[in-house]
């Protein structure tokens, strides 16, 4: 493979990313070539230290999604940064796609379970409100104030609950960004060992 061949393939492979970033790292790509050669290296040594262009495009792209998802946090930002991260290794396949997942399944019912206990809360205050229309078909009494307060309260704790669910949920995102981070400098340390070394 030549070095023409090389940006094409990396080029393609970095499909997904703003053309304006594909240009960009196009152009380091070359620098890095132009700098190599002037320094005595050949063609197949600064290709051979580059690796595999689909693989390179694809920490690159991590690389990009997890700036992405740290500069703007967003459901797509880090689904994307997961989603490539794994595409990297097995081991991401194995050791992170089942906690994120579980995570991310336990966090879906803890907003479901906030958003359940405030509508209870709502339904509750509604009905306390429209008590004195419905309670002679009742067999028992209920004081009107302790059922709209006591609704009212449940609504107030739902509410809360789900309020805590935010913050989770960003310890959650912060936290997968950091473990991306840390695996994508394990990966680069690993591909630097393994490269020629220089």
């Amino acid at each position: 493979m030549n070095k023409k061949q090389f940006i094409k393939k990396l080029e393609k492979n970095l499909s997904g990313l703003p053309e304006s970033e594909i240009k960009d790292i196009i152009l380091d790509m070359e620098e890095y070539y132009d700098v190599g050669i002037e320094r005595g290296r050949t063609e197949k040594e600064l290709l051979d230290s580059l690796g595999n262009p689909r693989n390179l495009a694809r920490h690159i792209k991590l690389e990009s999604y997890i700036k992405k998802a740290e500069e703007s946090a967003s459901a797509s930002n880090i689904t994307k940064a997961v989603l490539t991260s794994i595409g990297l290794s097995f081991f991401n396949l194995i050791f992170m796609l089942p906690p994120v997942a579980i995570a991310a399944s336990l966090l879906g019912v803890l907003f479901a379970v906030s958003i359940t206990i405030s509508a209870a809360g709502i339904s509750g205050v509604a009905a306390g409100l429209f008590y004195p229309l419905y309670s002679q078909y009742l067999t028992f009494t209920i004081n009107q104030a302790i059922l709209i307060f006591g609704f009212l309260g449940t609504g107030c704790l739902g509410a809360l609950f789900f309020i805590g669910n935010i913050f989770l949920a960003k310890l959650f995102y912060r936290a997968i960004v950091r473990y991306m981070k840390f695996n994508l400098g394990i990966i680069k340390g690993r591909r630097q060992q393994d490269g020629p070394q220089t």
